[in-house]
């Protein structure tokens, strides 16, 4: 089994303002390294968890179709393609109607829909290709004037139940934190909301500020992610004079709770 991310995330669940309020840093200097640390800290966390949180697309590949997938890196958001190198040795596609996804279960899970079977393959190796996105949460942007929101990275339909986020600023005016709303009038990737499932769609009244996202990542791993950047950016150097001690109920304690062992 490999595994891979194919398409990086394009935002970070922090901001460079958030972690800069954090470290006591009122200058410009730093913003590069500051940024690097962010990225670093996401991914050490999200290696120790084994989970992503913001959308990233990942490639699973397999020798052969297993009795079903467990997708690593969870939360699973949705399954973009299968792929497999038949008998003749060419790359094929597999029917969605082939397999059903679940989504609810963490990891995610692939399996075979009632009646189907897995295709013939050759046996080469790594004949079998799954490609995912998972992701806590997804970079969103607004428009002003159409009430829309467009989240490029992730599908929805019609009546789903969503939480917004946001990142150094405000969402869209009237809309709120941590607070459930319903899809409506969903297509290519733009939808509205509505504060009831059919309700009428919320008239926004401005775009809000900063990076929007549908979806929460837990607030124990924003927390991690702050101790671990201050924690990098106090000490520079692999090795240091200072008897240093591990702050007790710290960044490995915080993301213990949602760790998920290798699959």
């Amino acid at each position: 089994m490999a595994l891979k991310v194919s398409t990086q995330p394009t935002a970070e669940p922090i901001s460079l303002a958030e972690a800069k309020l954090h470290l006591r840093v009122d200058h410009t200097t730093d913003d590069n390294l500051i940024t690097t640390l962010i990225q670093v800290a996401r991914e050490w966390c999200e290696q120790f968890q084994n989970r992503a949180y913001i959308t990233q697309s990942i490639t699973l590949t397999l020798d052969k179709f297993p009795t079903f997938f467990t997708l690593p890196r969870p939360p699973l958001q949705s399954v973009t393609s299968i792929k497999y190198i038949d008998s003749d040795g060419s790359q094929q596609t597999l029917g969605t109607s082939v397999y059903d996804v679940d989504t609810q279960s963490t990891p995610g899970r692939i399996a075979l829909a009632y009646g189907q079977s897995w295709p013939i393959i050759r046996g080469d190796i790594n004949s079998v290709e799954v490609i995912y996105k998972a992701g806590y949460a997804s970079p969103a942007t607004s428009t002003f004037g159409s009430d829309i929101l467009t989240v490029a990275s992730r599908t929805f339909t019609d009546a789903d139940i969503i939480r917004l986020t946001t990142t150094a600023g405000d969402l869209p005016d009237p809309l709120a934190a941590y607070t459930d709303y319903h899809v409506r009038d969903y297509s290519s990737n733009t939808f509205k909301l509505a504060a009831t499932a059919g309700g009428a769609a919320i008239t926004l009244t401005d775009d809000g500020t900063g990076t929007h996202y549908v979806g929460v990542v837990p607030g124990r791993v924003i927390a991690a992610m702050k101790l671990l950047i201050g924690h990098l950016y106090e000490h520079r150097e692999q090795v240091s004079e200072t008897n240093l001690k591990v702050t007790p109920m710290a960044v490995r304690s915080l993301l213990s709770f949602d760790r998920v062992m290798d699959i």
